[in-house]
């Protein structure tokens, strides 16, 4: 059984459905600093507001980060210097020396870490997969992606998103 902790009562909510799906993991604590939110979410699991407590707490194995995007670095490694394997929400991290610095913290941690990538199995990849093994691609150069949401209002309400510091 891998003991899991949710940083984040947001889409840590979404997770929280996921990991009721598979047998192999529990979720020992929802951490949020909104005890009502995280509670609301919870359904029975204990909450807290204390991370620290929970990154200390040695019956945790895995650190499931669903904080805003500005704290995955941070948290990301400060989990994996408690010695957790680490699942962390989209995106990890702001530049490819933030992704330097979390390899590093994982190596010398001697765990893992698993970024959110949701849409690998998607149609889209099914696709390309199928044209590369039929030879009619060359080797990939460079890669975009969009995604069209739209986002109302209620979205925005919550205080980092949309603003630099909270988005990068």
């Amino acid at each position: 059984m891998i003991r899991t902790a949710i940083l984040g009562g947001g889409i840590g909510a979404e997770h929280l459905a996921a990991y009721r799906l598979l047998s192999d993991y529990e979720v020992a604590v929802i951490c949020d600093l909104d005890l009502e939110r995280a509670s609301k979410v919870a359904g029975g699991i204990a909450v807290t507001d204390n991370m620290q407590a929970v990154l200390d707490d040695p019956s945790i194995d895995l650190i499931d980060i669903c904080l805003p995007p500005h704290l995955h670095v941070a948290i990301t490694c400060c989990a994996l210097a408690a010695g957790k394997h680490v699942i962390c929400e989209k995106p990890l991290a702001a530049s490819l020396a933030e992704i330097d610095q979390i390899e590093a913290a994982a190596q010398g941690s001697g765990r893992d870490v698993f970024p959110v990538f949701q849409y690998r199995y998607g149609g889209g990849l099914e696709r390309l997969r199928d044209l590369q093994k039929a030879g009619l691609t060359g080797a990939p150069i460079a890669a975009s992606l969009e995604t069209h949401w739209n986002r109302d209002a209620a979205y925005y309400a919550v205080p980092w998103r949309g603003t630099w510091e909270g988005e990068q």
